[in-house]
């Protein structure tokens, strides 16, 4: 993996301070071009062709580019190219990104399987040409103002040159809403990212700016409708066991992620019938209700890896790395133990591949088990019974039946889009407006629920917003804070609109969360991995709250909210709430100090 910036005008030096910015990403080699009109920047994490001939910005005639990433059918691409007169000078996948650019133009991307952020410079068309790949899996942001263009891997580094950016409110209401930002917002004004699917053309001599969307998976899902079911159902398991292959290709040391998950544990098991001595990783946690270790010991000696586990605490020193290094607030706390994992795994392996998006595309969520649920439930019900549900104690267990049952009754909304929506929120907008006050913006303001109303229809919404902007964007924060690569065969282009397509029976059976993927898993995985409890990755916030004299100061310190967004009186009253055990607000909480801490991170910075 790498980092890539730059920005529409000539400065050696500001380029040299943003790609410094991205050392991290990319430790390996760093690199630069400026002329008249633009400054490129790169620094790279070296995985295929590790030697100096993949050093970038690279150039062919009039096209140079900056890649982060990875295309894994590179190889067939570069014999197609071959075949049709182009010459290579390296063994790289970037050299096949800007041959098939000149070759194809910005057509080429359709051909490419694999996660990307790229920039091609065009020196005679005098245009910057930037792409992200389909779902997500890597970031690209940039700023416009009508005059200066930066775009960068990281906000950190757009900031270096931009240090006055304004908070955007909307985007605290998003973020409050549903704990990260998505759809192309950022947490400042002018600042934006590049969606999946994505291509932005920045016409240097105009300044102007043209997006367009190469896929739309909406419309593959209705092609692949349109295929014999019996071949779909086939062809899954065969395109995830392909999925797997292409993304072990690499010229550095390959492992994977192993919690004892469905997810991460068919993989790994896949990549154990192709290669032998593989090298597996988890890490483990004292809280019996929050460790996985027994789960992914048991898989490793099923399929015989070579399993790394170590113990580890998430202490406030590592809170405060974690936070200090967010670009914008982001609230999803498995961020912390999956920054461990990534710093344990890289110890041993350069690159790794993971289950996520396992749950968005075979539709694992409780919250897509409650939308089948909630069709043969009367809404009435479910008002008489929130009295009731109301009265059950808090837990500090993980994800405990009645937090479930609580968010089920409580943001039990009656259009089935939203439902899912506000199931997946930490502050609806019932909660929001006393925390906001004047800063209050209703969700129907800037979030769009999908258009649909079945399963496929969540599952969509999920793909659109939280996989990209939470799930992806969690493990490429983690991943890229210790110079690890991280690959989802999951999310293999082939695969995820052939298993969206398939009728819920092959999702949700008897409310029986993946139901293919258990059955391509029953030869594969021990029964008990199969249908264990999905537990996720998540930690002991409650705890955190009561013990940790950090947390608690950034939220009941008033000189914490000069930032002005929040209300003083009503966080303190949540706060005594859940701690005298009436409420359970723990990641509302959780939400609050990563805000209050960020908000002073970045002010701190400026000084």
């Amino acid at each position: 993996m790498c980092g890539i910036a730059g920005f529409n005008w000539k400065n050696p030096e500001q380029i040299g301070r943003m790609t410094d910015a991205l050392c991290h990403r990319g430790p390996d080699d760093e690199g630069m071009y400026c002329d008249d009109n633009v400054s490129l920047g790169h620094r790279r994490l070296s995985i295929i062709d590790i030697s100096t001939r993949g050093h970038q910005p690279m150039q062919f005639e009039h096209l140079r580019i900056v890649y982060n990433g990875e295309v894994y059918n590179y190889q067939e691409l570069r014999k197609e190219l071959q075949s049709a007169g182009y010459q290579f000078h390296s063994d790289t996948d970037t050299e096949v990104i800007l041959l098939s650019y000149h070759r194809w133009g910005s057509d080429c991307v359709n051909r490419f399987n694999g996660m990307w952020a790229f920039c091609i410079y065009d020196t005679q068309q005098k245009t910057l040409f930037l792409s992200r790949d389909r779902f997500g899996v890597k970031p690209l942001y940039y700023y416009f103002d009508g005059d200066k263009f930066i775009f960068a891997s990281e906000l950190k580094a757009i900031r270096l040159l931009i240090p006055d950016l304004r908070i955007n409110i909307t985007a605290v209401n998003y973020f409050f809403y549903q704990k990260y930002l998505g759809s192309d917002m950022t947490i400042y004004d002018k600042c934006s990212k590049l969606r999946p699917s994505e291509n932005l053309l920045f016409d240097i001599e105009k300044k102007q700016i043209h997006k367009s969307t190469y896929f739309d998976l909406p419309a593959q899902v209705e092609q692949c409708r349109g295929q014999n079911l019996s071949e779909r159902l086939d062809a899954a398991e065969n395109i995830l066991t392909d999925a797997v292959i292409k993304r072990l290709v690499a010229d550095v040391p390959v492992g994977g992620f192993l919690s004892g998950g469905l997810d991460s544990s068919l993989i790994s098991a896949i990549i154990t019938r192709q290669r032998q001595n593989f090298q597996t990783f988890s890490i483990g946690f004292q809280d019996e209700s929050y460790d996985e270790v027994p789960f992914s010991k048991k898989v490793a000696e099923h399929i015989n890896t070579r399993h790394n586990v170590e113990y580890l605490t998430i202490d406030e020193q590592l809170i405060e790395r974690v936070i200090s290094y967010m670009d914008e607030p982001f609230g999803d706390a498995s961020l912390l133990p999956t920054a461990l994992l990534s710093q344990m795994t890289r110890k041993y392996v350069t690159v790794c591949l993971s289950g996520d998006a396992g749950d968005e595309v075979f539709a694992g969520y409780d919250s897509y088990k409650a939308y089948k649920l909630a069709r043969f439930i009367p809404s009435g019900i479910v008002r008489l019974c929130r009295p009731l549900i109301d009265m059950l104690p808090p837990s500090e267990k993980k994800l405990s039946l009645a937090f479930k049952m609580k968010k089920f009754a409580e943001d039990y909304h009656p259009d089935p889009a939203r439902r899912h929506l506000d199931w997946m929120a930490t502050f609806t907008d019932r909660d929001r407006l006393p925390l906001l006050a004047d800063k209050f913006i209703g969700a129907d303001d800037f979030i769009r629920p999908a258009g649909r109303t079945d399963l496929t229809g969540m599952q969509l919404g999920d793909f659109e917003r939280f996989l990209p902007e939470d799930i992806l964007k969690k493990v490429d924060m983690a991943s890229m804070m210790y110079s690890l690569e991280v690959r989802v065969p999951f999310l293999d282009y082939r695969l995820v609109p052939l298993v969206l397509s398939l009728p819920d029976k092959y999702k949700i059976r008897y409310l029986k969360t993946k139901w293919l993927l258990k059955k391509i898993a029953s030869g594969m995985l021990p029964t008990e991995i199969i249908n264990r409890k999905k537990r996720g990755f998540t930690v002991p916030v409650s705890a955190w709250l009561r013990k940790s004299p950090l947390i608690r100061q950034f939220i009941t310190g008033r000189e914490f909210y000069n930032h002005g967004f929040l209300q003083y009186d009503h966080v303190c009253q949540l706060f005594t709430d859940h701690i005298n055990g009436k409420r359970d607000n723990a990641r509302k909480l959780w939400l609050i100090f990563v805000f209050n801490y960020w908000w002073h991170t970045i002010r701190r910075n400026r000084a």
